[in-house]
């Protein structure tokens, strides 16, 4: 079983857990770095396998917006991706509610933009991606090429908080062919 697998199913487990019984858990797992502490400890929330936890929402109306979970291929190249086609107008919003444990140090986001291959996205029409945090946008860019572009944004400060954040993508005025994904978004951070 490989380690993303059995992150998954630790994953699942814990979702089936009441708080008591979380707090024992995070009691026992601090304890582990405590007594075997790694000098490469790192922490990691993968917004895909909590896919089922986000709040989909449209900036104005949902009609004609597509959002899922699904592998996605970028000039032949393919990940698994966040889909984010927004509606006819406004943006679509994929928001997670992420607990940030306390202690964590250099918490970043990693994840990867593109347009789908098959898309025929004229050259003269842009698609946004936006990152919001917490109700600030700390991250925004505008593209129509169909690779995937890879980014790194350094988060503020949140440990021991819970972030509100969220993915946009906006057809900045016409949706047509706007098959906006965001690939193998996770935040990541050291302890």
């Amino acid at each position: 079983m490989s380690v993303m697998a059995e992150r998954q199913e630790l994953s699942e487990l814990l979702d089936r857990l009441n708080d008591a019984q979380i707090a024992r858990v995070r009691a026992y797992v601090e304890s582990l770095l405590h007594v075997h502490p790694q000098a490469d400890a790192t922490w990691s929330y993968d917004f895909l396998a909590k896919f089922t936890e986000a709040k989909i929402s449209a900036q104005r109306e949902r009609a004609g917006m597509e959002v899922k979970a699904e592998d996605a291929t970028c000039e032949g190249m393919t990940k698994r991706a966040l889909w984010e086609h927004p509606p006819l107008s406004g943006a679509a919003i994929i928001s997670y509610a992420v607990p940030i444990p306390p202690h964590l140090r250099a918490l970043k986001l990693k994840f990867f933009v593109g347009i789908r291959d098959g898309s025929q996205l004229p050259s003269d029409r842009y698609v946004a991606f936006r990152l919001v945090v917490n109700n600030w946008k700390l991250w925004s860019v505008v593209k129509n090429s169909r690779a995937w572009d890879e980014y790194t944004v350094a988060m503020p400060e949140l440990a021991s908080d819970v972030a509100r954040i969220e993915f946009q993508t906006d057809g900045l005025g016409d949706h047509r062919w706007n098959w906006a994904v965001w690939g193998e978004p996770r935040l990541i951070a050291d302890f």
